[in-house]
Parts: C-alpha cells; structure tokens; sequence
C-alpha cells in the first residue's frame, strides 16, 4: 500500500513538473535600451527630387528598417521573382511612410492631404509638365497609384482595380493627365492551389544545343510552378484619362511597355511560351512589338529567344535585336 502511495505521488510530482515547463507566457519582442535604439532607429536622410525649374522639391522619408509585420508577409518565389501573393507586387520591399513639398524660393514646407493611413509608397514620378507627382502605395492586399495636386498639396488615388506590379514597368506618365498601368485580372486569393499529386515528373529534353549554364535562383521547376508563374505576372494594359480605366489589348505577361512621344504608338514586349526552366523570367522568349492605343498590332519588331543560349561574359550577348527604345526627338521613331 505504501509502495502504491508513493508511485503515485510520484507520477502526480511528474505530471506537475510537465505543466509547469510548457506552461509559459506568451514572450514578447525585447527592445534595447534607450541609447542603442535612438541609434538604431535614427531616420536615415531623406530622398529628394526637384523639378527642371528649381521651384519645387518633394521630401520622401522612409524607416532605418522592414517592419515585423513587413517582413512577416508571405512570398512566392518562381521564374527568379519574389512575389508577396496577396496583393501582386514583389515581396520584402522598402517603402515611403512620409511626403511632403517644400517650395524652395520661400523654404515652406507644405504638408499633403489625403496620403493613405500608414503610407508605404514607392515609384514616385513627375508628371510630364511638372505639375503633379505620381506613386503607388501598396497596402497587405492591394497597390494603387495616387496623383498629387502640386497646385492644392491634395493626393488623389486614381486607379479602380488593382494594380499588378509584379514585373514589367509599374506605370507611365501619358501626357499630363494621363497614366498608363497593369491592373490585376483576378483576386489574388483565386491563384491555383498546389496538387498534392503532381500531374507527372518534371521534364527537360535537350534540343542538341551547347550553352554555358550559369546559376540562378528561384527559377520555375515543375509545371505546377509554370501556373502560378503566369497567374502572379498576367496583367491587363489601361489608359486612366480622368479616372476613367480604359483597356488597352488583351492580357499578356508584359515586359515593358512605352508610348510614343506622339502617344499615338505603344512599344511593348510581352512574354510568350514555354517558359524556361534554366533562366529567370526576364530571359524567357518574347515578341517586341508595336501597337496602336486599342491595343491593335502595327508591327511586330522582333520574336527573341530564350536567353538560354547567352554566352558568358558581361561583355558577350545574343546575335538578336536589342534595347528598344523610342527617340525621344521625333514623334515615333525607334531605335534599337
């Protein structure tokens, strides 16, 4: 009977024990003293732009560091891209969490009214005459793109849908009240779930073609990755005039894209299929083309290889056309 009493006293001591070492407090961040993190977190200098004329500058500000909860969003990484999937822009980026004008000739500095709580903007542009500035602010399910008034120091967002950003140039200035952007074609959340069963093994078949192979991160490996690929980058082409959002073309995995200085004729390069396996998406084929602003092809410029083949060295390139550009000194001329 006393062997039975202290067995289990013993398994009850035990039991005890157990509860008290899983049994924590919920630990939270720990911050250093005052000194380290006045050092620490000291706002770094300012980003500045100035107009052609001098009279204006705007100010941009932006933390020492990535917030926990930036850094703490997810990310996808295929075709050599980091992707944050909730809301079609590239993950782990740095942002802007203040803007302000300062007049330069009186030294005020003029704050903006109606910048997005918590602002995270980026790619910050002049417009054309340089009355209005332009940025994206990227919140955790969605970018949109914001016009400030110089003239009223008011921001404006302008964009109905969201934009995709994920590659292939964020926006451009159309004149002096217009934008051409990328929106999204679909809820971020519809993205393709992954198969638990592969639809069969991934498959590279050489074509008897020698390449040097260099090495690169986060490329495309199973067809699973080829869906989600095209699903993250497909974008549509608009033209905001006025707030109005009016499609250019079909949806496509856009490379860049340009209007002419006449903004009658838009270059653009889109991707094409199969995708690579070897390369990162910026080397996967393309056809550079140019279109009208219906969307309509005038002229298909070039269908460019795979970058598969590349040579090595920076000084090495591709036996293909390259580096299209309008000149800026006519009204629709190309260079490449």
């Amino acid at each position: 009977m006393n062997i039975l009493f202290r067995k289990q006293s013993l398994l009850v001591l035990f039991v005890f024990i157990c509860s008290s070492i899983l049994a924590q407090d919920a630990v939270d961040y720990k911050t250093p003293p005052k000194e380290i993190a006045d050092l620490l977190l000291a706002k770094p200098t300012p980003t500045v732009s100035i107009d052609s004329k001098g009279d204006w500058m705007i100010i941009c500000e932006k933390s020492s560091y990535p917030s926990v909860e930036e850094l703490g969003q997810p990310e996808i990484r295929v075709g050599g891209l980091r992707i944050n999937p909730n809301n079609y822009s590239l993950s782990r980026q740095t942002y802007f969490n203040h803007i302000s004008l300062k007049n330069i000739k009186t030294k005020k500095e003029h704050t903006i009214i109606g910048l997005p709580a918590n602002l995270q903007a980026s790619n910050i542009q002049w417009s054309p005459n340089e009355k209005k500035i332009a940025f994206t602010n990227t919140t955790n399910n969605r970018v949109d793109l914001y016009i400030i008034n110089i003239a009223t120091f008011t921001a404006t967002k302008i964009n109905k849908q969201p934009l995709n950003i994920v590659m292939g140039g964020v926006y451009n200035w159309h004149g002096d009240d217009a934008l051409m952007y990328k929106i999204a074609i679909a809820p971020a959340s519809a993205k393709p779930k992954q198969p638990i069963k592969p639809k069969g093994p991934a498959v590279q078949e050489s074509i008897g073609k020698t390449a040097p192979g260099r090495t690169y991160q986060d490329l495309i490996k199973t067809p699973y990755d080829e869906q989600l690929f095209e699903f993250m980058t497909k974008a549509q082409l608009v033209l905001n005039t006025n707030g109005i959002e009016t499609p250019i073309g079909k949806p496509a995995i856009y490379k860049s894209f340009a209007a002419s200085p006449s903004r009658a004729y838009i270059l653009i390069e889109t991707i094409n299929k199969p995708f690579s396996y070897l390369v990162p998406a910026y080397g996967f084929a393309s056809t550079v083309s140019i279109t009208d602003m219906k969307g309509n092809v005038v002229k298909v410029m070039a269908e460019l290889p795979s970058a598969e083949t590349s040579p090595t060295g920076y000084d090495n390139v591709q036996n293909i056309p390259r580096n299209f550009s309008w000149r800026d000194d006519e009204a629709a001329d190309l260079t490449w």
